[in-house]
């Protein structure tokens, strides 16, 4: 025989997943009443209808947790990166090779700052020594850095104020995520 919660468990199970007692009455044709009575503990239900209520939201519960994705879900596993000796002209030519817009400045799994097709077009017109400065001396702010098991809605939160994030694995760099890897999971 299974054992079943008591019924403030399944109040707690409910309002974790965000489903009212109407939707959840709903969804197993029972009348939110009923579900609330359960829950209040004034109704002692059949156990067939309690095991429904409860199989029902454990099911709910295992399929939203499978969704839910993370930072190692949708990143680009190889990072293009300069190091912090390299010019800003080499920095461009890996722009332009590789079709990116930013690019993280690293050396010996050190985040030194990063350097962004923006910030080059801004001082590349005015000054075409620009192109010969190191990348530290025109660099901006590090990407910030998340561990793998990072949820993307947390990741793309940090994306409305950086053009990429880097993922680590124990204290190692193991991709990058910019626009463009979340552009790619809703096409999915």
């Amino acid at each position: 025989m299974d054992v079943l919660p008591d019924s403030s468990q399944i109040r707690r199970l409910r309002k974790s997943l965000n489903i009212s007692q109407k939707e959840l009455g709903e969804k197993l044709s029972i009348s939110q009443s009923t579900i609330s009575r359960i829950e209040n503990g004034t109704m002692d239900p059949p156990y067939s209808k309690f095991k429904q209520i409860y199989e029902f939201l454990e099911s709910e519960r295992i399929s939203r947790k499978r969704s839910i994705k993370h930072a190692v879900d949708i990143l680009t596993p190889e990072i293009i990166f300069i190091n912090p000796h390299s010019t800003v002209r080499e920095a461009v030519e890996l722009m332009t090779k590789y079709n990116i817009s930013q690019i993280p400045i690293l050396e010996n799994n050190h985040n030194y700052g990063s350097i962004t097709s923006k910030k080059i077009q801004k001082y590349i017109t005015d000054d075409p020594v620009f192109l010969k400065l190191k990348v530290t001396d025109v660099k901006e702010l590090p990407f910030p850095e998340v561990e793998k098991n990072w949820n993307v809605k947390d990741i793309s939160s940090l994306l409305l104020n950086y053009s990429a994030v880097l993922v680590k694995e124990d204290k190692k760099y193991i991709g990058i995520i910019t626009d463009s890897n979340f552009l790619k999971l809703t096409s999915k």
